[in-house]
């Protein structure tokens, strides 16, 4: 999830003042990329971005909870960052072939993401 944050700032989505871009919008564009990219087909295209927007909604509402107690420790966000990639790459793997996933691992590992460095920007 955090390559699709990466990818609305990039092509100009982040909002400033603290505000979030639309998560419909994030999925909408990152699916978008990666079936020109790894060759999704349509019903690929759909569960991608289904699952997408269902990361993004869980992430939110864990966050919001860690926030909801204060300051949240740092390591605590990064772990459950982490987390919810691992989880999200588990069900792209079950909608990705094994070209494709290949694909993306290796689009992966070239596009790794920018955390911690003011919104995505360089």
């Amino acid at each position: 999830m955090l390559a699709v944050v990466a990818t609305a700032y990039a092509q100009g989505g982040g909002q400033r003042g603290g505000q979030r871009p639309d998560p419909k919008v994030q999925a909408k564009t990152q699916a978008d990329t990666w079936q020109e990219k790894f060759g999704l087909s349509d019903e690929q295209h759909t569960k991608v971005y289904e699952l997408l927007i269902s990361s993004s909604e869980k992430r939110q509402e864990k966050m919001q909870a860690m926030r909801s107690g204060g300051q949240p420790d740092r390591t605590a966000m990064q772990k459950m960052m982490s987390d919810f990639q691992e989880e999200q790459d588990k069900e792209l793997k079950k909608i990705f072939s094994a070209d494709q996933w290949t694909a993306y691992e290796t689009w992966k590992k070239e596009n790794p993401p920018r955390q911690g460095r003011g919104g995505g920007q360089k």
